[in-house]
């Protein structure tokens, strides 16, 4: 997007010399990112704990790049080991590894057909566990319970 850090990450693109391969779109179309992500192979989301104690639930864009298909990469940070099962549904780093996220990049590139079926397995768990129709299903059907007795069990 175009978030309160963009300038500081173009200078740094400068800065470290790959201003020329570093892009920064800023906000796209639905469509557009759609598309994007038709095109990719692997989403990486590397989640940090912000220097104020922020931190991210499970973050939608990596359900939605899941749920297409993708290999996901992200961090053991917040919520988002609920989601990616590391080895299982995609892969874990601890934050701020870079040697690591790099390592766990280069050996995807390396070995496509170990990770199809983890691309696949990623892709059910989203359509079972965060598809809106069968989360409000489960809603709706806790509300009737304690509709009827007044507690959940």
């Amino acid at each position: 997007g175009g978030g309160e850090l963009l300038e500081q990450l173009k200078r740094t693109a400068i800065d470290l010399g790959i201003a020329d391969r570093v892009s920064f779109l800023g906000p796209r179309p639905h469509g557009e990112v759609k598309q994007r992500l038709r095109d990719a192979d692997v989403f990486l989301l590397p989640s940090v704990a912000g220097r104020d104690g922020d931190l991210e639930g499970i973050p939608v864009a990596l359900m939605e790049a899941m749920a297409g298909g993708l290999i996901a990469v992200s961090t053991y940070h917040s919520g988002i080991p609920e989601l990616i099962e590391d080895h299982k549904t995609g892969f874990l780093v601890p934050e701020r590894d870079v040697a690591a996220l790099a390592g766990k990049l280069a050996w995807i590139a390396e070995n496509p057909g170990p990770c199809e079926p983890i691309a696949l397995a990623a892709r059910r768990k989203v359509e079972a566990d965060f598809n809106a129709d069968i989360l409000n299903e489960r809603f709706a059907q806790i509300v009737a319970r304690l509709g009827e007795t007044g507690s959940v069990t």
